[in-house]
Parts: C-alpha cells; sequence; structure tokens
C-alpha cells in the first residue's frame, strides 16, 4: 500500500523512475515501453485528481479514485483505478480529447 494523496502517490513514483508510459483504459499512448513521459504536475482538486505531462498533455480524473503500486511485464507501474469519469487531452496536434466512465484503469509504466 502506498500513503500519502493520490497527487503525493503519483509524484513519488516519478521522483523514482523519472518517465513512463501511458496506458489508457483503450490501449497505449505512443508506442508501448518507447513512448516515455515526465511528470509535469499533479494536484490533487476536489473530487478528483489532475495530472499534468510533458508536452502540456492533461488527465482529469473524478470520483473516489485509488492509486495502486503494481507491474506490467516485470516492470514497475503505478494504476489509477476507480474513478468515476476520466478525460484525456493530448494536445499533440493529431489525436482528439477522450472521456472515459468508470471501466477500466490508467497506467505509467517505467
Amino acid at each position: 500500500m502506498i500513503f500519502g494523496s493520490p497527487a503525493d502517490k503519483l509524484k513519488r513514483f516519478f521522483a523514482k523512475h523519472g518517465r513512463a508510459g501511458l496506458m489508457l483504459p483503450d490501449g497505449w499512448y505512443g508506442r508501448p515501453f518507447d513512448s516515455l513521459f515526465a511528470l509535469a504536475g499533479a494536484t490533487d482538486i476536489p473530487d478528483g485528481l489532475e495530472i499534468e505531462i510533458e508536452g502540456g498533455r492533461t488527465l482529469y480524473f473524478r470520483g473516489s479514485l485509488r492509486i495502486v503500486k503494481t507491474q506490467l511485464e516485470k516492470h514497475p507501474a503505478i494504476s489509477i483505478e476507480g474513478f468515476q469519469s476520466a478525460s484525456w487531452t493530448p494536445n499533440d496536434g493529431v489525436s482528439e480529447q477522450r472521456v472515459y466512465g468508470d471501466t477500466g484503469s490508467v497506467l505509467f509504466v517505467s
């Protein structure tokens, strides 16, 4: 179990691992284990969490989410689970904003 607020847990994961790949509920953003991103910020907000990764990409989570330390194919990972909704804004000029319901999880994989 990881103690602290959701934002603090995420900051500690990135402080330890530096960069991580992003797996959204509908699959990888970028190439698996190749597209790695640094954390630009994580903020606890009323009823959720706001995450910014490099390049102005943002994730917003609403609801009582859980942050779980895990692994993916033997790689350290942190999973964001239990949210009521999530939105992903890549700000990459190619992809559209995506909105997710309460199914699935979002993983950062180091």
